[in-house]
């Protein structure tokens, strides 16, 4: 192998390295070219365009840069890619062929892969450096042809490296630098047994590098061993929603949510909305059911093309689509002008994500509002936006009257901010009781359906055959007297409960599973006072 420690620092200098290079607030931040970085990658620096290092590039680089393991929290978006590519690929040997990789970086998903390759890519033109990337849904065959050619930079998914692990296609015995991208979502995906057991095919003298959007201490205990004596670099959440924006929250029951959207669509005005949700065939799936219920509308994720997005975005703003359906694809870095008001179909994981989305309204000085509808499912999720702003989302006014399912989330309006919120793994407990919960009552509807369906037989005329039952049971069921009472209750449907139910009845949800029962303080104002279209 090619002199690959010829430009690694010496660990012992890592000592000399102090958490305290973290910018206190109103410093001015150092330059790329005062962070000691290499020319090669000033060169990649300037041909993308960048001027100015975020505060996780100028944090964490010159920890990179010396050596240090490194445990950093920053949000998306905020360029922590480049806070470790940048820094690695400046003193990074170079493989000789046939070897490799000399730096892995383990990702969760195919589209983030992508995107570190992309850039990794860029960087690597300058440094000379070889890159591949490892992920699922392609052939293996090219996979194994690239490794077996050498590589400098390994950028691969969990599932994937671990098939090419097992067969032997791939050898992890000389990485020198091991980035763990995305770490918070590593876990929540359960990836953490493949992640663990990638890692001890390293080597024990690696520098381990560990970037995730949140470092809580559920996090940090389940990497803890992955990393030795690591820099802390943790980048402060960036803003509050603009004074301009009023919000409120809705509690639904899931299977109501489609029927919901389209009543508040109905009575607040159906121009200039965006619809935010999760996931790129949900939002596929909520256009379906618009369109069907007379609304124009169109989707934008990341599976449409360029020019899907830009024609939906062009028909928005002309006023040819009323409704955008959108993933967090349009919620950062898209400026779209005079939204009306916005509805988060689902909570986004992210408290951040909330910020960006609900901010897509209320631009330039100009009023806006939000509705965000909330499950059991994703009531800690509006907790925690809640907690970022510090402030409590107060409920929609204008609920009277809307059908909100069987079910549906009852929101205590005495709720603090600031109370502390379950961690990711009480949380994981508390959705596998919820599914427990719901299982126990198909379970339970079952039951009651095949006792109803004895009943009914029961109450045949005697000497009905068996083969005959087909033809018998509609005669039997009109035989006065025949259905039981308690088929008659199974046939009438549940009322649903309405927001204005007793307090009482309230969803008991929060930390210590206990609802506060202070008074709600009444609200004055409502989004139908902004004079929109009525329906």
């Amino acid at each position: 192998m090619a002199d690959r420690h010829h430009q690694k620092k010496d660990r012992a200098d890592a000592a000399t390295v102090r958490e305290a290079q973290e910018a206190p607030a109103g410093e001015k931040t150092l330059a790329f070219d005062q962070l000691g970085l290499s020319r090669e990658v000033l060169d990649a620096v300037a041909e993308m365009g960048h001027t100015q290092p975020t505060p996780v590039q100028a944090q964490a680089i010159p920890l990179v840069l010396a050596g240090r393991d490194v445990l950093a929290a920053a949000q998306t978006g905020t360029g922590k890619t480049e806070a470790f590519l940048l820094p690695t690929l400046s003193r990074l040997g170079q493989a000789g062929a046939g070897e490799g990789p000399l730096m892995l970086v383990v990702t969760p998903t195919r589209e983030l892969a992508q995107q570190i390759d992309d850039v990794a890519r860029t960087i690597c033109a300058h440094t000379g450096h070889r890159t591949v990337t490892l992920v699922g849904g392609v052939a293996y065959e090219p996979q194994y042809q690239a490794l077996a050619r050498g590589c400098d930079v390994l950028v691969a998914t969990p599932g994937r490296l671990q098939d090419l692990l097992d067969s032997g296609h791939a050898s992890l015995d000389h990485v020198d630098v091991l980035v763990l991208d995305e770490a918070d979502r590593m876990l929540d995906m359960g990836f953490l047994p493949a992640v663990k057991k990638i890692v001890a095919r390293t080597p024990s003298e690696r520098q381990t590098l560990l970037f995730s959007a949140t470092l809580d201490d559920d996090a940090i205990a389940s990497t803890r061993s992955l990393v030795r004596d690591p820099a802390h670099v943790k980048i402060a959440r960036k803003g509050t929603p603009a004074q301009t924006i009023e919000q409120f929250a809705l509690g639904v029951s899931p299977d109501a949510k489609n029927a919901v959207l389209a009543e508040v669509l109905r009575r607040e005005g159906a121009e200039r909305v965006i619809v935010f949700t999760r996931g790129k065939h949900r939002a596929d799936a909520i256009c379906r059911k618009l369109r069907k219920a007379g609304f124009a509308c169109a989707p934008i994720h990341g599976n449409r093309t360029q020019r899907q997005r830009e024609n939906a975005l062009r028909s928005f703003r002309e006023g040819a689509v009323d409704v955008l359906v959108a993933t967090d694809v349009l919620a950062r870095g898209i400026d779209i002008p005079d939204v009306r008001y916005v509805v988060n179909f689902d909570v986004p994981g992210d408290a951040e994500d909330y910020i960006h989305r609900i901010g897509r309204t209320g631009r330039a000085g100009e009023s806006g509002w939000a509705l965000t509808f909330v499950t059991e499912d994703d009531y800690l999720e509006l907790r925690d936006a809640e907690a970022l702003m510090g402030k409590v989302v107060p409920d929609y006014p204008r609920a009277e009257g809307i059908d909100l399912g069987a079910e549906p989330l009852r929101l205590d309006p005495a709720r603090d901010p600031r109370e502390k919120l379950p961690g990711k793994k009480a949380r994981k407990k508390m959705a596998e009781e919820r599914a427990a919960r719901r299982e126990a009552r198909r379970a339970a509807g079952e039951q009651a359906a095949e006792s109803l369906g004895a009943q009914v037989k029961a109450a045949r005329p005697k000497g009905t055959r068996s083969k005959g039952d087909a033809a018998a049971q509609p005669k039997a069921a009109k035989a006065k007297g025949t259905a039981p009472k308690a088929a008659k209750a199974a046939r009438t449907p549940r009322k649903p409960r309405r927001r204005n139910a007793p307090r009482d009845e309230a969803m008991p949800y929060g930390p210590g599973g206990k609802p506060k029962r202070s008074a709600a303080k009444k609200l004055s104002r409502h989004p139908g006072d902004r004079g929109g279209r009525r329906g």
